[in-house]
């Protein structure tokens, strides 16, 4: 065992993990009395103004809360001190001095991104003039474009890692579940439910372009029926309302009848065995990110009773790629959503797959679409018949 070498953290992040031994200390116990109580509840109202009025969800007010923390212990001053020469202290503090590495430029723009949120909410000019009463100083940017030149050098450098799958490549995935699904049966196999789901959870991740967060909490109760007579051949699953990143509520609409009968199907003869492994053991709740769900109402339970962990259903994605023919690239959950964007744009039109994938911006979207060169110069808005009976 003496040489095996140890893998729990990366190369660029080992030097950090080493030094930075602090202990977080969210009660900011190195300022006064007086300042203390009053940085703590500037913080407070922050955190509020980003659930309430930014939209941020719980997990995001969490990471600018956790990397403003840093900095404040860092640098040991009431947050309206701050001054730019805090933020590029930190950043130095991170260069490892042996071998000259520090953070990654992401992670460097994660923080900036954090900083920036409080710096706009501080420098509000109401609070900018209480703080100045109070105590006698005016805060000022410590944000710039000095120590913020690594977040545009890496915008520069950026080249997009996702893509999407072409129709030949979805039906190549779903003919290698379908032979798994197949060798499990005939072995009676205990991972034969798993397979089946986690192939109708494959359609619907790119049917509707979800998040694998999306995905993983869909609950039956987010499909209803369409008001519109010509989609009354989907009934119950007409539409799905989903409330996903930063509290953004889109509602999009079935379009293919293969995937109503798949989701039928397994309604029908898949979702109740799974939850039946589990009858009789709790009490019919499962909490998962700090939110609580009511198992009988999940789409895609785990065989424990639960949420499904998006590591599994990533997992679940590698072992099949690898086994199909003519996919040299990783596929994770977000080429999933990639390809359920690249299919929307052709047959919506570019604005409306932009409220489907529930983005702010439309420039988001269009980095979603990835059309084959022989598509590429065919007409987006092409008029397609969305509501044709399944007969035909």
């Amino acid at each position: 065992m003496k040489n095996i070498k140890r893998k729990s953290c990366t190369t660029n992040s080992e030097h950090l993990q080493k030094r930075d031994v602090s202990v977080v200390d969210r009660n900011l116990t190195y300022l006064p009395e007086t300042e203390r109580v009053y940085a703590l509840n500037l913080l407070k109202d922050w955190r509020a103004q980003q659930r309430h009025i930014v939209g941020n969800d719980k997990k995001t007010i969490k990471t600018h809360d956790d990397n403003l923390e840093r900095l404040l212990r860092y640098s040991k001053v009431p947050p309206w001190l701050l001054k730019p020469k805090h933020v590029i202290d930190f950043f130095e503090s991170k260069i490892d001095p042996e071998t000259g590495e520090t953070i990654a430029p992401q992670t460097h723009a994660g923080y900036c991104s954090s900083w920036r949120s409080f710096q706009t909410y501080m420098l509000e000019l109401e609070r900018v003039n209480e703080i100045q009463r109070t105590f006698g100083v005016r805060p000022t940017q410590f944000v710039n474009e000095e120590n913020n030149i690594a977040v545009k050098r890496a915008k520069s450098n950026h080249k997009p890692k996702s893509w999407a799958l072409t129709p030949e490549q979805i039906d190549a995935f779903d003919k290698e579940f379908q032979r798994l699904i197949l060798v499990a049966h005939k072995k009676r196999s205990k991972s034969l439910l798993p397979l089946q789901r986690d192939r109708v959870m494959f359609h619907i991740a790119i049917h509707f372009a979800l998040r694998i967060s999306e995905l993983v909490t869909l609950q039956v109760d987010n499909f209803h029926r369409h008001h519109d007579p010509r989609m009354k051949h989907f009934g119950e699953f007409a539409l799905l309302t989903v409330t996903g990143k930063n509290s953004v509520t889109g509602t999009i609409p079935m379009r293919e009848p293969d995937i109503h009968g798949l989701i039928t199907w397994y309604m029908a003869n898949i979702r109740q065995r799974i939850i039946l492994r589990r009858q009789g053991k709790g009490d019919g709740y499962c909490s998962y990110e700090d939110e609580t769900y009511l198992l009988s109402n999940l789409m895609f339970p785990s065989e424990q009773g639960g949420v499904i962990c998006p590591n599994t259903f990533r997992k679940r994605l590698n072992s099949i790629a690898v086994n199909v023919p003519g996919i040299t690239k990783k596929v994770t959950p977000h080429t999933l959503r990639h390809t359920g964007c690249t299919l929307m744009v052709p047959l919506y039109s570019p604005e409306v797959a932009q409220k489907y994938m529930r983005h702010k911006n439309l420039y988001t979207t269009l980095g979603y679409y990835h059309p084959t060169v022989l598509d590429a110069a065919s007409e987006p808005n092409a008029a397609l018949d969305l509501f044709d009976d399944e007969e035909d």
